[in-house]
């Protein structure tokens, strides 16, 4: 009887063990800097109204561009406009949050940012991989409008810590540009909200590539 009571424990043991190392190593491994291309996306396309999500349960992990198709809609706390847009929003496994009104929930597809005249316009707030739509290089940081508020998060590859915030207030004068230097892999996070907290994809901020430093 003894035997077998540790034979089950044993097995228990292992089973608990497994489980770990399949939540801790490899779900997050699909969401890693090597999985966050289009092909390797495993989010899927839903249109959802106002309730609480589980990921896994009621949509799968991924990393989503998020539209709200409501006037007045909300994400996990965050105010939104009818097509408001916060784009790569990671989904983790298991992880919880809540909707309220009609959002939109599209796979990303990381298409490269755009550079003209040597300036990047950064439109949609959320979450960018330096190398994959941001080219590296020395850029100058400024905003368009100072009716929004902006906040900035720039983290190394290991996304453990923050390298540089920036975070701009609704009226500041911004004196002088911010000079940015964006490695390959850094992680950009742009949150950009206008009157009353609601997410504004108005008054772009502009990376501005700093000639002076690539020289």
């Amino acid at each position: 009887m003894t035997l077998n009571k540790t034979i089950a424990a044993l097995t228990l043991l292992v089973l608990i063990s497994g489980f770990l190392i399949y939540k801790v190593y490899i779900v997050p491994s699909e969401m890693n800097a090597d999985h966050r291309n289009t092909e390797n996306n495993t989010a899927s396309y839903k249109v959802l109204e106002s309730q609480n999500i589980i990921v896994g349960k009621d949509i799968d992990q991924g990393h989503y561009d998020i539209k709200a198709l409501d006037s007045e809609a909300e994400f996990f706390g965050d105010k939104m406009h009818k097509n408001a847009v916060l784009h790569a929003r990671p989904f983790y496994l298991n992880s919880k949050m809540s909707i309220k009104g009609k959002i939109e929930f599209k796979p990303s597809e990381f298409k490269k940012v755009v550079k003209k005249n040597q300036q990047i316009i950064m439109k949609d707030p959320g979450h960018y991989v330096v190398g994959t739509e941001i080219p590296s290089g020395n850029y100058l940081l400024s905003r368009t409008s100072d009716k929004i508020r902006v906040f900035v998060d720039i983290k190394d590859e290991t996304q453990t810590e923050s390298l540089l915030t920036i975070q701009w207030e609704i009226g500041e004068k911004v004196k002088k540009p911010i000079v940015l230097e964006l490695k390959k892999g850094y992680n950009v996070y742009i949150d950009k909200t206008g009157k009353e907290g609601y997410i504004s994809n108005a008054g772009n901020l502009i990376l501005e590539v700093n000639a002076q430093e690539n020289e």
